[in-house]
């Protein structure tokens, strides 16, 4: 039997907006919930949804549907198995309150505008004003700063204490980077960027303090030089709050180069705006020498 423990209604919205970020930009993801909620049959199994998908360039479709629904399951709809034609297939049972919402999940996740102004208890808009946040709760919020040793993902890294003072190339081109962290985390590689979204890369699949938590990453390539600062953070020098908007509880930037402490400083403020709602949140940045250690503990993710 498939039982799903979720949330009480008053966190619906926030729900369905955590939903519509796991699909935004992501029409793989979208077409497969569109073929698991089509009609009344309770669920569908991944040989079914194999031939009713249209996956081009794939031999084994079976495959890709699974590693298509992996970062969905418990999400969108809860993963059984059942015997189909003498075989024992898995299956994804649907959700009602997925199900209920879905048209609403779907217009949210194919535009962007809605999804930004979509309000929700849990995750508010944050509005920072020149470099300063004031905020006054009855309570003390739980953010805390955290590296890439803290990250269960990258307990490669752990080892490597020094790294050499120049690499060849000496900094990697933003999409490289992006696929490399992408490679660790075990996701896929998802549509390219485009200027107005929340981040650059956003996971399920991180653990923190010993608990798997959603993450969200904005990554800085070679096009910008000298030290990070936050106006050098999107044309509007407004990335990091666009980045602390996802719906997400550990954040990080990632630079190769040196990240100033104004860039640390308004992530503390923004994780603690965060924490009054997600109770606790994580942040930390990947500069130069913590980019290079990453790529000298898993250098087969870096190449191209």
């Amino acid at each position: 039997m498939v039982l799903r423990v979720s949330d009480t209604t008053s966190h619906r919205r926030d729900q369905i907006a955590n939903l519509a970020e796991l699909l935004r930009n992501r029409p793989t993801r979208q077409l497969l919930v569109s073929a698991v909620y089509f009609g009344k049959k309770r669920f569908k199994s991944v040989p079914f949804l194999a031939r009713k998908l249209s996956i081009p360039g794939k031999r084994n479709k079976e495959k890709r549907v699974t590693e298509i629904a992996k970062p969905l399951v418990n999400s969108f709809f809860a993963q059984d198995r059942t015997r189909e034609q003498g075989r024992i297939v898995t299956v994804y049972v649907k959700y009602d309150s997925v199900r209920d919402d879905l048209r609403e999940i779907m217009r949210l996740a194919c535009d962007r505008q809605k999804l930004e102004a979509y309000h929700t208890k849990t995750n508010p808009k944050v509005t920072v004003i020149g470099k300063t946040i004031r905020l006054t709760v009855p309570f003390k919020a739980n953010s805390r700063s955290v590296s890439i040793d803290d990250v269960k993902e990258f307990v490669k890294v752990k080892p490597i204490k020094s790294v050499p003072v120049k690499l060849n190339p000496p900094r990697l081109p933003e999409r490289t980077v992006k696929r490399g962290i992408v490679r660790i985390l075990g996701e896929l590689m998802e549509a390219k960027d485009w200027g107005g979204e929340f981040n650059d890369i956003f996971t399920t699949r991180i653990t923190v303090g010993g608990r798997r938590r959603r993450a969200a990453f904005a990554l800085k390539g070679p096009a910008k030089t000298g030290p990070l600062v936050p106006g050098m953070m999107g044309k509007n020098g407004d990335q990091i709050q666009r980045l602390f908007a996802s719906p997400a509880q550990v954040f990080f930037v990632q630079y190769e180069g040196e990240i100033k402490e104004s860039i640390v400083h308004q992530m503390s403020q923004l994780a603690l705006a965060k924490a009054v709602t997600e109770r606790e949140v994580f942040y930390g940045i990947i500069d130069l020498k913590n980019t290079y250690r990453l790529r000298l503990a898993y250098p087969r993710a870096f190449k191209k």
